[in-house]
This record gives structure tokens, C-alpha cells and sequence, in this order.
């Protein structure tokens, strides 16, 4: 069985409500890039990444299609695709950096081969560990009534993960936070709940210092990637001075960032996402790594369609992490997204069942920008 057939296509999810957070600014839309990789004999394998997450992996939609129209695919023709790691090893040797081409090519690949194997694709990452996720629910910038609103609905949805968005503007934020926690404790729910904000880089040291400790009385049972992705200094200093567990989410960008932050102590919990990592593989080395070290693990993503969760959820099934983030596809209505929807309750999201990825693609939804195949670029 050899690749014969490498399409790149492009569409646009609508996000309902928006979101914002401190590096990514608004996101009306998630731009979604897909790869379907055929075979000679038919089989194929479907995957999406998220093109429009400059603030973290530096990628742009553009950028995402050109690397796999013009670098990747030609690589792939020919190849047997069963060989996933073999060919992921070349493609490392091939383009530096692009750590969404190289995942949306893993996945792909990864579907295929689950198809044609007739199981899902957990199966093939080690096995199926756990095949529900209960997963966190952000509560997004606004006014304090929005992020009571917000918390009310997420716990009547049955979610007991809350994270708060906060780096914006300081005011703001504390009564964000204690209009939430106060809502948690209206519910009865304080030692049910698990409370955590997310500051996605907006602070500096000193500023995060300083802020950790208004957040105290608060409840708060967690503070994400309070400074700079770069600043592992920081984020260590921080951890050791802090009365609350800091995660590291947008400076584990690789298996190296992993083993530094891990080797420095410089933070209690890793965030890891395949977009970040660039393949199943890498992302399994770096949950292996926090093994190592004894650090919880949260596996998440950017806000994304329901194949790209999809492709989380199986990673996720196969893994012994203890917390996800698996929820952002809800902020694109099911009727928008071209991809087969995916089962929550109870604030859990459950593993698609069927062979590969277990989502189904409606192609003709899809906009084609590129097809290579032995006969060239379509």
C-alpha cells in the first residue's frame, strides 16, 4: 500500500459566542486546515489543525498549507503509510519547526491506519485506557454578569473543571474571579468544583507575583502560564513562591521544553496539545517525561472542530493523564462544523467509536486549495 494522493483543504469555523484571551486577542473563527491522505488501494485518513493560532505554535493558515502543499506532500508520495513513525522521523529531517503541518500529517495517517485496520485509533497509540474526559469549561472575558452566566451554565452542564480567563486588565479579572467562585459556593459546589484561572502569558514576574496572591482568598486551585512562554525562569520562580501550583501550557512547545521545565521544577502541571508537540509521538514522549518526574498531566488543544478534538480524544484515551480540556468545539454549533459531532454529558466528552478517528468528513462542505499526487499539483 503505498500514498498516492495528498489534498489540503480549507474552511472556516464559526465561533458562537467569540472568545478572547491575552495573546490571542478576539477569535471569531477558527481556521481550519484539513488533509486527506489516500492510498492506491483506497484507504484513507482524514485531519485538522487549527491555522489561526499565531500566539502560540506562530502559525497562520497560509503558512500551514503552503508547508504541506510544497514540503510535506511531495515527501509522502509513494510512501507506505503504515509506516507512521518512520515517516514522521523524515518529515522532523525535512522542515524545521511547523509543528501543525507535521500533526495534521500524523493524524491523517493515524486515521488511515486505523480504517484500514479496522479499529480505532487509540488502539494504536497503546491501547484504550479510559474512554471518557471530564474536561474544563473557560469562562471567557466580559462583565462580572457574563461570567456568572457562564459558570451557572457550565454547572448546570454538569462541568466541575472552571477556569477563568484573566491577564487583561487586573480589576476586572479579581471580580470576574469572585463573581465565579461566589456562583460555585451559591451551588453548593466549593469542594466539588476544581477552580483555576489562566493568564496565557499576560503578565510579567512581578506583575503575576502580585496578582497570585489577590487570587489566594479566592480559591483559586491553580494559575496557567502566568508569564512568558520563554521565561522558564520566571515560571520556576514563580512555582517555588507561590502558595498556589503554576502550569506550564504555552511553554511546552517541545520534547525539549518538556524536559527543561521538568528537569528545573518550574512548574507543578504541563498542558500538552498535539498542535504544540507536532505528532503523536512527540506528545507521548513528553507525557513520558512528566511520568518521570511525577507531573500531572493536562491534555488539551486550541479551540477546534470535532475531527481535531477527535484526534485529542484518542491520544487522551490511550494516555494516565489526569486532566483535559476537550470542550472549545462546543463553541462551534454542530450544523458548522463538517465534521461528525461528538457525545458530551455530564460535563464529559466520551471517545468517538469506529474505526480511526471515529468522525466522519463531509468533503463537499470543504474548500480544495491543493492536491499532489504522482501526476503533480493540482
Amino acid at each position: 500500500m503505498k500514498i498516492s494522493t495528498v489534498d489540503i483543504f480549507r474552511f472556516d469555523l464559526p465561533l458562537n459566542p467569540p472568545f478572547t484571551h491575552a495573546s490571542s486577542g478576539t477569535i471569531t473563527h477558527l481556521k481550519e486546515v484539513y488533509v486527506k491522505i489516500s492510498t492506491e488501494c483506497g484507504a484513507t485518513g482524514w485531519s485538522e489543525v487549527r491555522g489561526n493560532c499565531e500566539y502560540v505554535t506562530g502559525d497562520t493558515p497560509e503558512r500551514v498549507a503552503a508547508v504541506l502543499e510544497h514540503r510535506i506532500a511531495p515527501y509522502l508520495l509513494g510512501k507506505n503509510p503504515m509506516q507512521r513513525n518512520a515517516l514522521v522521523k523524515g518529515i522532523e529531517g525535512l522542515i524545521e519547526g511547523n509543528s501543525a503541518a507535521k500533526a495534521a500529517i500524523d493524524i491523517a495517517l493515524l486515521d488511515l491506519a486505523g480504517k484500514h485496520l479496522g479499529v480505532p485509533a487509540a488502539m494504536l497509540l497503546g491501547g484504550i485506557v479510559q474512554s471518557s474526559f471530564a474536561s474544563d469549561a473557560t469562562i471567557a472575558f466580559g462583565s462580572v454578569d457574563q461570567a456568572i452566566n457562564e459558570a451557572r451554565r457550565y454547572l448546570d452542564a454538569g462541568f466541575r473543571i472552571i477556569k477563568v480567563r484573566v491577564g487583561r486588565d487586573r480589576p476586572g479579572d479579581l471580580a470576574r474571579v469572585a463573581a465565579a467562585r461566589a456562583t460555585i459556593e451559591e451551588y453548593g459546589l466549593q469542594n466539588e468544583v476544581l477552580f483555576c484561572v489562566d493568564a496565557n502569558q499576560g503578565w510579567s514576574v512581578k506583575e503575576a507575583a502580585l496578582r497570585i496572591k489577590q487570587y489566594e482568598p479566592l480559591g483559586v486551585e491553580w494559575i496557567e502560564q502566568p508569564v512568558p512562554a520563554a521565561d522558564i525562569a520566571g515560571l520556576k520562580l514563580l512555582k517555588h513562591a507561590s502558595a498556589i501550583p503554576i502550569v506550564a501550557d504555552e511553554s511546552c512547545k517541545s520534547v525539549s521544553d518538556v524536559a527543561a521545565i521538568a528537569a528545573e521544577r518550574a512548574a507543578d502541571i504541563l498542558h500538552l496539545k498535539i498542535v504544540k508537540a507536532g505528532s503523536l509521538a512527540a506528545l507521548q514522549q513528553m507525557m513520558g517525561i512528566a511520568d518521570a518526574f511525577n507531573l500531572p498531566v493536562m491534555l488539551g488543544q486550541m479551540d477546534e472542530g470535532r475531527l481535531a478534538t477527535a484526534a485529542l480524544l484518542h491520544a487522551a484515551a490511550a494516555s494516565h493523564a489526569k486532566y483535559f480540556e476537550v470542550w472549545g468545539f462546543q463553541r462551534v454549533r454542530a450544523e458548522d462544523d463538517p465534521a461528525s459531532d461528538l457525545k458530551v454529558e455530564g460535563g464529559k466528552v466520551y471517545l468517538p467509536e469506529g474505526p480511526g478517528l471515529g468522525v466522519e468528513v463531509d468533503e463537499s462542505r470543504l474548500v480544495k486549495i491543493a492536491s499532489v499526487s504522482n501526476n503533480g499539483v493540482a
